[in-house]
């Protein structure tokens, strides 16, 4: 008889295709939330084990975390080496949350704990390991974190700083901490390491009066989800965002902007300053505005006309070209011909290295959903990527910016992404 948890493998997508994630949990008071991080994994088809500090599992009961994966959990290995068959078997693994003790532990190769023995193996087989902290904020501060949290970066883990807040070293959004670990054992390290990315996303808005404007229904998580698997994989990655409707990552450098002018303005600034290795325009500026915005808050029940003119192209305004252009069309057409059409146009345009066209304006795809119905293009052709999750669009289009700039693989991890010449 299946396992309950059985029933929401793969409910959300297939991201994860199987992949088996290990998932450490130590004893902060945050640990509860890891619960739902081993929910959201199965969600894109992963399977999980768990393993659980001695303090943890005095904080909540091991069968809680049974319940919610459905897979082995550990408090504790014996003579059957299991610590060695998670390693083996892992795509990679994350210790969610992260106490200050665990985290020197790992730093200094202290493994009298379950967690700590585990992300040691794992990561002696070279795969990655996620290390997201949580604790109290004078701990953060202390010189002995630091010292431990750059040890452990120098050694290859993944790092997710907590912001801190209140006093407190917060404990990530769970679905950062699951893109994060989820990308890299997809991919198997941080293969775009060292790589400089521009992503810009969300709406812009042009203001009728001050308290109309003119929009579209983009929620930003097109913009979001590539900011995410390019950081998750390694990437310096800047983000311009209009109005989001999901949350930016702290850990992620974010300019906010409200109109297209200022998308415009704030890319010109950015590409000024820096050669990016990649654009990335995932963004939905607006491309009209009311020559004129009215003051005030025009009185309801009136007549008013409004002439519109176009705004700034936001791709029109990189100073520094980039190694890679992606740039995306966003079209409201009866069939993915037509979106072929609007796509290689858009491709000679902006002399883009390939395209992302999706269909809007229709039910269950493109702004405000989950899905695009999507297709990429390039000089060489057109690949239909069919009705697919925006979290897997974003995978796609890291591959083909790897594949652009030659970004070194997972066999040469300890050199950095330096360009194709």
């Amino acid at each position: 008889m299946n396992h309950p948890s059985e029933d929401i493998l793969g409910e959300v997508n297939n991201y994860l295709d199987g992949r088996e994630i290990v998932i450490g949990v130590t004893g902060s008071v945050a640990l509860y939330k890891s619960v739902d991080l081993v929910r959201w994994i199965l969600r894109r088809n992963g399977r999980v084990a768990v393993v659980l500090s001695k303090e943890a599992a005095k904080l909540v009961s091991p069968e809680l975390f049974r319940w919610a994966s459905g897979g082995p959990v550990y408090v504790e290995f014996g003579g059957d080496v299991e610590h060695i068959i998670l390693a083996r078997r892992a795509s990679a693994a994350a210790i969610a949350p992260a106490t200050l003790a665990s985290i020197s532990k790992i730093a200094y190769g202290i493994v009298d704990t379950s967690v700590t023995l585990m992300a040691v193996s794992v990561k002696g087989y070279g795969k990655p390991v996620v290390i997201s902290p949580a604790m109290h904020g004078n701990m953060y501060a202390t010189h002995q974190f630091r010292e431990a949290i750059d040890k452990l970066k120098a050694m290859g883990f993944k790092i997710i700083e907590p912001e801190v807040r209140k006093g407190v070293a917060r404990f990530p959004s769970i679905h950062f901490i699951g893109r994060t670990v989820a990308a890299l054992a997809r991919r198997g390290c941080e293969d775009l390491r060292g790589v400089k990315a521009l992503v810009t996303a969300g709406p812009t808005r042009e203001w009728i009066d001050r308290v109309r404007f003119i929009s579209n229904p983009s929620s930003g998580a097109m913009g979001v989800e590539v900011a995410m698997e390019l950081w998750a994989r390694g990437a310096k990655v800047d983000l311009v965002a209009g109005h989001l409707a999901v949350e930016a990552p702290h850990a992620i450098k974010t300019y906010r902007v409200n109109t297209t002018e200022d998308m415009a303005r704030r890319v010109e600034e950015l590409t000024s300053a820096t050669r990016y290795d990649v654009i990335i325009g995932a963004g939905a500026p607006v491309d009209f505005r009311p020559e004129r915005s009215f003051k005030g808050k025009l009185k309801s029940g009136q007549s008013v006309s409004i002439r519109l003119e176009p705004t700034p192209k936001v791709l029109e305004s990189v100073v520094k070209p980039p190694k890679a252009l992606v740039a995306f069309a966003a079209e409201h057409v009866e069939n993915l011909e037509e979106l072929e059409v609007k796509a290689l146009e858009k491709l000679e345009k902006y002399s883009a290295d390939f395209i992302v066209a999706n269909r809007v304006g229709l039910e269950g795809v493109g702004f405000a959903s989950p899905h695009l119905e999507a297709i990429l293009v390039d000089k060489k052709g057109v690949k239909k990527l069919g009705k697919v999750h925006k979290e897997v669009v974003a995978a796609f289009i890291a591959d083909k910016v790897a594949e652009i700039l030659g970004a070194e693989g997972c066999g040469a991890q300890k050199s950095q992404y330096r360009g194709r010449g």
